[in-house]
C-alpha cells in the first residue's frame, strides 16, 4: 500500500508574485516576428492557497489563445522559513500575459524588442560606404603614384 504525504504550509493565504521571463538574446539579434523570441516562463513565487483549497490553474495567454496549466497542484514548497509555494509554467511560444489566483502579469517588453535605434543603422551604413570610398581612393592614389614613379625612372 503506497504512502501519501500531504504537506500544507501554515499561515494566511498569499497571492502569487508573477514574473514573465524571456531568454537572453545575443547583441544585434533582430526579431522577425512576435513569436520568435523562443521559450518563455511564467514564474509564480511566494504564494499560499486558502486552507483546504487547491492551488489552482495557471493561465498563459499567447497569440493563439490561452493555455491552461492545471498541474500547479504539484508545486513545490520553498525552503525558506515562510515555506511558500513556487511554480513555473513553460511554453515554447511567446507569453503575452499570465494569470493565477486572480493575479496577472503582462509582458510589457514586447515593444522593447523592436528596432531600438533605426537612425544608428542608417549612420552605420553611411560610415561603411564612406570607408569603402576611402579604400577605393587610396588604391587609386597608390596605383597613380607607382605609375608616376615608373614613368619618371624608366
Amino acid at each position: 500500500m503506497p504512502i501519501h504525504l500531504t504537506v500544507t504550509p501554515t499561515g494566511p493565504p498569499l497571492d502569487p508574485n508573477l514574473f514573465i521571463l524571456s531568454p537572453l538574446q545575443p547583441d544585434g539579434w533582430n526579431r522577425t516576428s512576435q513569436d520568435s523570441l523562443g521559450p518563455e516562463v511564467c514564474l509564480a513565487t511566494d504564494f499560499r492557497p486558502k486552507e483546504n483549497e487547491t492551488i489552482g490553474d495557471m493561465v498563459l495567454n499567447q497569440k493563439d489563445g490561452p493555455v491552461i496549466i492545471n498541474t500547479t497542484s504539484s508545486a513545490p514548497l520553498s525552503k525558506k522559513k515562510n515555506r511558500n509555494y513556487v511554480f513555473a509554467g513553460f511554453t515554447n511560444r511567446s507569453i503575452y500575459s499570465c494569470e493565477m489566483q486572480g493575479m496577472g502579469e503582462n509582458n510589457d517588453n514586447r515593444e522593447l524588442c523592436a528596432d531600438f535605434h533605426p537612425e544608428k543603422a542608417k549612420l552605420n551604413f553611411y560610415l561603411l560606404v564612406m570607408n569603402g570610398v576611402r579604400v577605393v581612393f587610396t588604391k587609386t592614389l597608390a596605383f597613380n603614384t607607382i605609375l608616376t614613379i615608373r614613368a619618371v625612372l624608366f
